[in-house]
């Protein structure tokens, strides 16, 4: 690495830009994602195979179902592979080391809790008060088991009062 204080790639990362997944039912996690979180589907293709794809994401001869979908210039890029398709699921908790979850800013917590929990999203629990009150947490089971967390910010003047 370098040993100065500038980031080795400054000056060319200009901002985040995506998180990817990759999904066995396609239609479900695009579901999610559009219908309850209110992404818009940025492009799709299906039986995309270009040559230069398998060399990219170090698979020769990939065939997948591909979409990127948007919201508030945040984008999910799914992806359902065809060829190869011995991928393997993999379970993770949250304290395994790899991703472990995406995430959502949301205005008020506990209704968007309750709204996901109508629609019969499931849950690791209802929203909770972290650092002080000042977030509001929860993370529900999303597409194939993936962790989403939706996060209510807060500034001081929105903090609950001391007991």
């Amino acid at each position: 690495m370098t040993t100065t204080n500038k980031p080795l790639l400054d000056g060319l990362v200009m901002r985040p830009h995506h998180t990817a997944l990759c999904v066995d039912d396609f239609e479900a996690a695009r579901a999610f994602f559009t219908e309850l979180i209110g992404m818009r589907v940025e492009g799709e293709m299906d039986q995309r195979g270009e040559p230069e794809l398998g060399l990219v994401v170090g698979l020769p001869g990939a065939l997948i179902r591909w979409a990127m979908l948007e919201l508030q210039g945040y984008r999910v890029e799914l992806f359902k592979y065809y060829r190869p398709h011995d991928g393997r699921r993999i379970g993770l908790r949250q304290c395994d080391r790899a991703l472990t979850h995406i995430a959502f800013q949301v205005s008020d917590a506990d209704e968007t809790y309750a709204r996901l929990r109508a629609a019969g999203v499931e849950t690791y629990s209802a929203p909770q008060n972290l650092r002080g009150g000042r977030t509001r947490p929860f993370y529900a089971v999303g597409p194939e088991g993936i962790a989403v967390e939706f996060i209510q910010l807060r500034d001081a003047a929105e903090l609950p009062a001391a007991a």
